[in-house]
């Protein structure tokens, strides 16, 4: 297989984009610059290479688009239940199962992986959050490991698999050329080994620091009056420590009624989608579409003509998010898209290579492709992508990588997909990167750098017993 300057060219940012990602830098001025010296070499025009960051950009915007609005939306949602109420309501039962530490570990868990399914674990952080986290300080939940539940099953399980929402499945589907079931389907002997391993390992260092917090033997920061300290901390103005473990003595009625739909809504989307085997893109445009209904329904009923204008209110702060979000994604992306014929063939015409897919049989002419060497890859790969501290922003590359070395190897590319991606977000996604953790860390008054340590073992633990299977399942 013959390499062109374009090959050579395209693995040099590769690589730069890997170094800078461990260095805790954004990658979007290597990946852009990346894709202006491509486009000068392919087309051998500056202009054709202006062009060509554009365009790039231009159609990883539009591979990304559906999963931005409908992420974009379903935040624009949650603010919208926040106004009437309805957040707090819709977790308040589960605050009646906390009857001990250890019992608190799991109610937080399970309620954070449910929410953050739904709405997403940023959202999701604030609403659990606000809601039990007072609660698990009651039963003397130290804060550390109110902070480890809420990692692992929200920012690690939930985001890894992103099965309802499906942001994180798309991505890596797209970049790996596949649909975005196989990567789903793929990943579930991953996760299942991935989820089992930390959540067994976290709770057991939960419950030493639990048994340490009752014996009166943990530090200042983990122990019973500090746990205490925070639940005040947490309050929210005007209210006090009883009033911040209990639910508004009367909520509106209309609070209750939001608090039961959504969630039954939600619910029945989910029934429907498995029953009539929906996936891919028509199960985004379900969930968008519901989403944008219930959103435009309780805005009106609550705001009555004032809906027209809040509605555009809670829409701006959901894209906001997105925005956010997904802005590195889409440039980043728009760079390893390029690696793939499919995308290349949009950007250059007609005959354009797959530059990655080429360097990855080159590759294998170098070093052996096997099952042991390409999950040992992908897994080191996507942990150090990670460390630029967004689960996201690496799934283009890991993707890429998938269908690369699948298409050289024989390997299952689903598998090796579903590989990158469980490794990009846990170690980005906000588990074991201190500044991605800021967010649970601040709601439950713990050090980031603390969270990031506790969450490391059981993480790393994790990652090793799913390279394992992944090796197996290839």
């Amino acid at each position: 297989m013959h390499l062109t300057a374009a090959h050579w060219v395209y693995a040099a940012f590769v690589l730069i984009v890997i170094v800078t990602m461990s260095m805790r830098r954004d990658a979007l001025i290597p990946c852009i610059a990346g894709a202006f010296i491509l486009g000068w070499i392919i087309t051998g025009s500056p202009l054709g290479a202006i062009e060509t960051v554009f365009k790039s950009s231009v159609i990883a915007t539009r591979e990304l688009l559906d999963i931005i609005l409908v992420i974009s939306i379903i935040v624009g949602l949650a603010t919208g239940l926040e106004a009437i109420g309805a957040e707090q309501l819709m977790v308040a039962p589960a605050r009646k199962l906390m009857k001990s530490p250890q019992v608190a570990f799991w109610v937080i868990g399970m309620v954070m992986l449910i929410a953050s399914y739904f709405l997403w674990p940023s959202p999701a952080t604030a609403l659990v959050g606000a809601v039990l986290v007072p609660a698990a300080a009651s039963v003397r939940l130290p804060p550390i490991s109110t902070a480890v539940a809420m990692n692992i099953f929200g920012h690690g399980i939930a985001l890894s698999t992103d099965y309802v929402i499906q942001g994180a499945p798309n991505i890596s589907a797209k970049a790996a050329n596949l649909p975005v079931e196989s990567v789903m389907l793929s990943g579930i002997p991953l996760i299942i080994t991935m989820s089992a391993v930390t959540v067994t390992a976290s709770f057991l260092v939960a419950r030493r620091d639990i048994a340490r917090a009752e014996a009166g033997e943990r530090a200042q920061e983990t122990t019973p009056k500090d746990a205490d300290d925070s639940a005040v901390a947490i309050e929210r103005p005007g209210e006090g420590a009883d009033a911040s473990l209990a639910v508004p003595a009367e909520p509106e009625t209309l609070a209750r009624v939001a608090a039961f739909v959504v969630p039954v809504a939600y619910l029945l989307i989910v029934v429907a989608l498995i029953a009539f085997r929906i996936r891919g893109g028509e199960a985004t445009a379900i969930i968008g579409g519901v989403t944008l209904l219930l959103l435009s329904v309780f805005t009106l009923i609550n705001n009555g003509a004032d809906g027209f204008d809040l509605i555009t209110e809670h829409l701006i702060k959901g894209f906001s998010f997105g925005m956010k979000i997904f802005t590195p994604v889409i440039f980043i992306a728009s760079f390893f898209y390029l690696g793939s014929p499919d995308i290349a063939q949009q950007v250059f015409g007609n005959g354009a290579r797959g530059l990655l897919f080429d360097l990855a049989g080159a590759l294998s002419n170098v070093l052996p492709l096997n099952r042991i060497s390409v999950g040992l890859m992908e897994t080191i790969i996507g942990g150090v992508v990670g460390l630029v501290g967004s689960g996201f922003s690496g799934l283009p590359l890991t993707g890429s990588l998938a269908g690369a070395f699948a298409s050289v190897s024989g390997l299952k590319a689903g598998t090796i997909a579903a590989l990158g991606q469980i490794a990009t977000v846990w170690v980005g996604g906000g588990c074991i990167i201190p500044w991605g953790v800021v967010p649970v860390a601040a709601i439950c008054r713990v050090s980031p750098q603390e969270l990031a340590v506790k969450n490391f073992v059981p993480v790393l633990l994790g990652l090793a017993a799913t390279t394992l299977v992944a090796i197996i399942f290839m």
